[in-house]
């Protein structure tokens, strides 16, 4: 397989990560805020604190991107920042991810307290 068939499989199979962990951050919001506790909460958790595992392992560093650097990404960039992001957002990331995290989790840790 060539190297950028490679690296296009590995920004698109980023894109989705992204795309799903993302999804599971406003869902986890969305439960907090609502109320709404749903058997797929526990999903969206796991899913979240398993990015934030890997992330915070590979010293804040997206292990794919260095994947794509690999084979022959000269940027750096992730995937998904290019196409759906300006690209003065694409530092501002992890920081807005973290913060609806902190808030989805406050919202989900209250929501729990009022129900039990």
């Amino acid at each position: 397989m060539s190297r950028a068939r490679v690296l296009f499989l590995i920004k698109s199979f980023h894109s989705v990560a992204f795309l799903l962990i993302s999804a599971c951050i406003l869902y986890m919001l969305y439960a907090g805020l609502t109320g709404q506790l749903t058997p797929f909460l526990p999903v969206a958790i796991g899913i979240v604190v398993a990015e934030i595992t890997v992330y915070t392992l590979n010293g804040f560093h997206c292990p794919l991107t260095a994947l794509a650097r690999r084979y022959g990404d000269v940027d750096g960039h992730d995937y998904i920042a290019d196409i759906f992001l300006p690209t003065w957002f694409i530092p501002w990331v992890v920081p807005f991810c973290t913060s609806l995290v902190i808030i989805a989790s406050i919202a989900l840790a209250f929501t729990w307290w009022r129900l039990h």
